[in-house]
């Protein structure tokens, strides 16, 4: 009884959140629909829908498309934000994916959590997120100046979640909050909200990041060098957010939990989890890929395993 009670309410909460999910899509193409009826909103080229825009039926259709694909899609190829909805379409692709998992925090109960967090001082609060902004900043500079652009791939669900956003054109950070959401639900019930939310808030700001340094001009073109810059820089963005008690990848959670029953280090459950990982990207962007994106997480994770060495009673 207690077991089918737990399941109808963890049916509820994703229900909830797609719910969730569901408003955001349409509050913010009403938004859109406001600013187009009052000259101020996002134009759509010619593909399906008459340019001129004439009947209000062709707006909410406008609003609509503009929401979903800005919501879900990387590609703004089809369409040319103006006046206020570029900011409007600039929070939604940011953090408009984003909101109703922060919302949903309020539905979390704190019952049956093992390794509940003690409180924090705010100063405390303000160091935790530092680190954290500085973490997610480092992996963002190491995905969008090596690792992406010469086609290269992270690990663990980051991974996954570029495979699935090229096979699909769907947004990354959508991938990654979707696919990361069994795993978030893992570290909440093993280390409570605060961790959620620091987990919420560094791919919060990744995607940010993310988002106003895409299609920069990037160091080197020369995979090698691109494999090696870019594990130190997640390296060192990982620990730095897993120090202030959260996580951006559901196999670094994975990962904290085996070091603290087994002897493995977090660094060395990460890797072996990732080999399958990249013998999948082998398929999707050839072997030479796969391998210098295996030598770009191998030297992730021992740049993870040796911070961690470093700042050990640091660690969560």
């Amino acid at each position: 009884m207690h077991l089918e009670v737990r399941k109808k309410g963890k049916v509820y909460a994703l229900t909830i959140f797609l719910f969730l999910y569901l408003n955001v899509f349409i509050t913010f193409s009403v938004i859109y629909l406001l600013l187009d009826i009052f000259g101020f909103g996002a134009t759509i080229e010619s593909f399906s829908i008459d340019v001129q825009q004439t009947l209000i039926t062709e707006k909410i259709l406008n609003a609509l498309f503009l929401s979903a694909t800005t919501l879900l899609s990387d590609g703004h190829y089809a369409i040319t934000p103006i006046g206020w909805s570029r900011i409007v379409a600039s929070i939604e692709e940011t953090t408009g994916f984003l909101i109703p998992a922060f919302i949903m925090i309020k539905f979390l109960s704190q019952e049956h959590i093992r390794f509940e967090r003690s409180k924090v001082s705010i100063i405390q609060l303000i160091l935790h997120t530092f680190f954290v902004t500085l973490g997610a900043l480092f992996v963002s500079l190491g995905l969008e100046f090596f690792l992406v652009p010469n086609h290269l791939i992270d690990g663990g669900i980051v991974g996954i979640s570029i495979i699935m956003s090229f096979l699909t054109g769907l947004k990354l950070e959508f991938l990654l909050l979707i696919l990361n959401l069994p795993f978030l639900y893992l570290g909440y019930k093993h280390f409570g909200k605060r961790f959620l939310v620091t987990t919420l808030m560094g791919i919060c700001i990744l995607s940010i990041v993310s988002y106003f340094i895409y299609n920069v001009p990037v160091p080197t073109e020369n995979p090698f060098l691109a494999s090696i810059f870019g594990g130190v820089f997640l390296g060192i963005g990982v620990v730095l957010v897993i120090r202030s008690g959260g996580s951006l990848d559901g196999t670094e959670i994975i990962g904290i939990l085996m070091n603290r029953r087994t002897s493995f280090s977090i660094g060395k459950v990460i890797m072996f989890i990732n080999v399958f990982i990249f013998c999948s990207a082998g398929f999707v962007f050839g072997w030479d890929k796969a391998l210098f994106s295996l030598l770009a997480y191998y030297i992730a994770s021992n740049m993870i395993d040796f911070t961690v060495g470093v700042f050990r009673n640091k660690v969560l």
